[in-house]
């Protein structure tokens, strides 16, 4: 046990700024922890990560390496109590959590974001055949990938041929000790895949512990003054993600979402186009080059507060996002965009569903201008409450309630 004056410590290790966002919650209910974060993120968004991690004034080390020498050399100088990561199937959090369990150390493993609903667990990855298509097929999309630097993918494909075998990328499936949860949901479907239920505690997510200020009509017209946005104007939301960046998606794929809702708010014209992109990952350049032949001036913001932009839309755009599921728990209405047969997580879910091929312009039009007579709120508060729990704001406070019971056995 950690020898000062402190009772225990913990290491919370993260990969990206919304982990950061998520853990930095929960150490005011951690008095009595010694807190210090792990920047796994060495290669690609360092000085974003270390910009979070300084401005919140978070004691933190960053990794030498991609290694699990650079691991066990962190776990013996810091010697914690327990480890704290939000994934369980990502190269380093696979190494630190591997380590943890043979030093007898517990880890916990917050969840940071929705997860699919169908997803592909496949219990045979050991077969050799099998095993050596699938890391070809991942390897060639990564060498592919212009936007990750060479340093990650040399790390990333030494990972793969010394681990990579043993592991799903399948989040919920690692070997931490214990996993923090957003709601049931997520817990039955970890349970229908084999994942011990003793493993799985519900707490809800410190991402919604502030959401509860931002219901307030009063707060929403002051934060509209505040982004310059005219108070009699509707507010199209429009929340992005990284999918190019990650492979995922094409630069095409992503001009036609985009083009689409340009074209689908060009003739409204009470309507403020705003897009909030996926800091620090995207460019907002791409989307200023996309937006240029339409008369909207749409505001695109990057580090910007989530949830103070949530407050002042009208109605959210999204194609799956854990930022779509805050929409929903403060009412906004929400319509999800399925490209290419992605996750249907929120089919079904008091969202407006949408296909790729469908008009955009009337959903759009139905959401802001028919509200109560497309969106379905007892619909929507039940899938809120099934895959987010309890939003009360006390989130923080059970998973370190959690943290405390898993260090003083």
């Amino acid at each position: 046990m950690s020898v000062n004056k402190f009772n225990y410590k913990a290491l919370f290790i993260v990969s990206n700024t919304a982990q950061i966002e998520m853990l930095k919650r929960i150490i005011m209910y951690l008095e009595d922890f010694n807190i210090k974060f792990v920047n796994t993120e060495i290669f690609s968004i360092l000085p974003e990560m270390e910009d979070y991690l300084g401005k919140y004034k978070l004691d933190y080390v960053n990794m030498d390496n991609w290694s699990m020498k650079s691991v066990q050399k962190i776990l013996s100088s810091e010697n914690p109590d327990i480890i704290v990561t939000g994934h369980d199937q990502s190269p380093m959090d696979i190494l630190f959590i591997k380590t943890a369990n043979e030093q007898g150390l517990p880890s916990l493993t917050v969840q940071d974001g929705l997860l699919a609903a169908v997803r592909f667990v496949n219990e045979t990855v050991n077969n050799k055949v099998e095993y050596f298509y699938k890391m070809t097929l991942r390897l060639c999309k990564l060498f592919f990938n212009p936007y990750r630097p060479f340093k990650y993918k040399i790390s990333r494909l030494r990972f793969e041929f010394k681990y990579g075998r043993d592991y799903s990328y399948t989040y919920g499936r690692g070997e931490s000790t214990k996993i923090a949860l957003f709601g049931d949901n997520t817990r039955n479907m970890l349970i229908s895949e084999g994942v011990p239920a003793e493993k799985l505690v519900v707490t809800g997510s410190s991402k919604f512990d502030d959401l509860i200020e931002f219901k307030d009509p009063i707060k929403k017209r002051m934060l509209k003054e505040k982004y310059g946005v005219p108070v009699e104007k509707k507010v199209v939301l429009v929340l992005t993600s990284w999918f190019v960046e990650a492979g995922i998606w094409t630069a095409e794929d992503r001009r036609f979402f985009v083009t689409e809702i340009a074209k689908a708010c060009s003739d409204l014209m009470d309507v403020q186009l705003v897009f909030k992109l996926h800091a620090p990952h995207e460019n907002e350049e791409n989307y200023h080059e996309i937006l240029k032949d339409y008369p909207i001036s749409p505001l695109i913001f990057n580090s910007e507060s989530l949830h103070e932009l949530i407050c002042i839309s009208d109605v959210v755009v999204s194609v799956s996002s854990t930022a779509a599921l805050e929409a929903m728990a403060l009412n906004k209405p929400v319509l999800i965009v399925n490209m290419d047969n992605g996750s249907k997580i929120f089919k079904d879910s008091g969202a407006l569903f949408i296909e790729k091929t469908d008009p955009f312009e009337s959903a759009l039009e139905k959401l802001l201008y028919h509200t109560n007579d497309i969106v379905d709120l007892d619909k929507a508060h039940e899938f809120v409450f099934d895959q987010a729990y309890k939003i009360d704001g006390n989130a923080s406070g059970r998973i370190s309630d959690l943290i405390r019971s898993m260090v003083s056995k």
